[in-house]
C-alpha cells in the first residue's frame, strides 16, 4: 500500500476568492483497463487553506453495480464492494453483482469475472483522502474485466457542486495532470493562482489539463495488452 501526498500552495487573494464563491477541489485518479468505461470523480476537498495538505493511500477494492449508461453528472452506487489486494479475482455469479474473491488473478492486476447471464458495472474503488472507498471509474462488465492503477491523478478546483462517483468524461476546469511516478517518497507539490492557474513550469511531474479537455483518453488508458490478456483468461475461466 503506497501513501501518497499532495501538497498546495494558494496566495491569499486566490483562496478569498475560492472561499468566496464556494470553490471545492476535486480529484480523478487514472487506471489502465481491458474495459470500456468513463472517469468518475474520486477525490473532494471541500475546506481550502492557503497551505493544503492531501494523503492517501493506495488500498484497493472491486465494485459492482447495475448496469449504467456513461453519461455524464450520472452517480455510480456500488451495489457490492470487495476490499482486496492486487492480484485478486472477484467471480461474480449472482445477476445483483454479487460475487467471491480469490487470489490467483495477474500481479499487480485486478480481474473481475461475470460468470452470469446478466450484464453489469464494475470497477476498482481506491481509498481517497478521508479514507473512503471511491470508485476510479464505471466500466461495463460482459465477460472479464482487468484493471491495473495507473499513480496519475487530476484535480481541478470547481465552484460547481460535484461529489465522489460521479462521471465525469470532460474537465471540471482547467486543472493539473500529476505523475506520482516521479514523486519523491510518494509525495508532490504545487502552487495554484485563480488567474494564472496551476504553476507546471518547471515540474515535469505536472502537465496542463485545459477546460473542458475530454478525460477519457488522460485517465482510462484501454489497454490492448490488457485486452489480450483478458481474452486469455476468459478462455482459462470457461473451462
Amino acid at each position: 500500500m503506497e501513501q501518497h501526498k499532495l501538497t498546495i500552495d494558494i496566495n491569499e487573494a486566490t483562496i478569498d476568492q475560492l472561499r468566496d464563491h464556494h470553490f471545492a477541489l476535486f480529484g480523478l485518479h487514472a487506471i489502465a483497463t481491458s474495459a470500456s468505461g468513463a472517469p468518475t470523480i474520486w477525490l473532494s476537498a471541500h475546506y481550502l487553506e492557503r497551505h493544503m495538505e492531501l494523503s492517501w493511500t493506495e488500498t484497493f477494492s472491486m465494485y459492482t453495480s447495475r448496469k449504467m449508461a456513461h453519461a455524464p453528472s450520472t452517480k455510480v452506487v456500488a451495489t457490492h464492494n470487495y476490499p482486496a489486494p492486487l492480484g485478486s479475482v472477484l467471480t461474480v455469479s449472482g445477476n445483483d453483482g454479487a460475487g467471491i474473491v480469490t487470489p490467483g488473478g495477474p500481479a499487480g492486476h485486478m480481474e473481475i469475472d461475470n460468470t452470469g447471464r446478466t450484464e453489469l458495472s464494475a470497477g476498482l474503488c481506491i481509498h481517497d483522502s478521508h479514507g473512503m472507498y471511491q470508485p476510479v471509474g464505471v466500466f461495463d462488465l460482459v465477460d472479464v474485466d482487468l484493471f491495473q492503477p495507473v499513480p496519475k491523478v487530476a484535480f481541478f478546483f470547481s465552484p460547481i457542486p460535484h461529489m465522489a462517483g460521479e462521471i465525469a468524461t470532460r474537465s471540471l476546469g482547467p486543472g493539473v495532470l500529476l505523475d506520482y511516478q516521479m514523486a519523491r517518497n510518494g509525495s508532490l507539490s504545487i502552487e495554484y493562482d485563480i488567474h494564472n492557474g496551476w504553476a507546471v513550469e518547471n515540474r515535469p511531474y505536472a502537465r496542463a489539463i485545459k477546460a473542458n479537455e475530454p478525460l477519457n483518453p488522460l485517465l482510462l488508458i484501454r489497454s490492448s495488452a490488457l485486452q489480450a490478456l483478458a481474452m486469455q483468461r476468459q478462455r482459462i475461466t470457461s473451462r
